[in-house]
């Protein structure tokens, strides 16, 4: 079981060739996704980042029905988590997502140099 970070749950619905194969491999229905990975994705397609010839919203709902997983909402727990933990920067979407897969217990599928160096943070890529 893994949690994905927002670029790899992007690249994983749009087929994308920065997946990796390590990556790939472990994504199933336990694949935890944190909420804040899913408003990420919906203001990147708004802003244009990522083309689709649907809205963002429909973009959306289209990969979580696609490929269902295990969506973790911001709760309290990791609201507090995202505050406590120590990180390297301000981020609240690395916050949470982050918070998320710590709360979860899982490593953290991200390139995010940032992310992979918290020593706190089990991550995978």
């Amino acid at each position: 079981m893994i949690a994905l970070d927002t670029h790899f749950w992007i690249w994983f619905h749009l087929g994308d060739p920065r997946l990796t194969d390590n990556v790939t491999s472990r994504i199933g229905r336990d694949t935890v996704v944190s909420t804040a990975t899913i408003w990420e994705a919906t203001l990147l397609l708004e802003k244009g980042r990522i083309v689709s010839e649907y809205s963002p919203q429909t973009t959306v709902q289209r990969w979580l029905d696609a490929a269902p997983m295990r969506i973790v909402p911001i709760d309290r727990e990791i609201v507090f988590l995202s505050r406590s933990l120590s990180f390297l920067h301000e981020d609240p979407a690395d916050r949470f997502i982050a918070a998320t897969a710590f709360s979860c217990n899982l490593p953290l599928a991200t390139l995010d140099g940032r992310l992979r160096s918290l020593t706190w943070l089990k991550t995978i890529c």
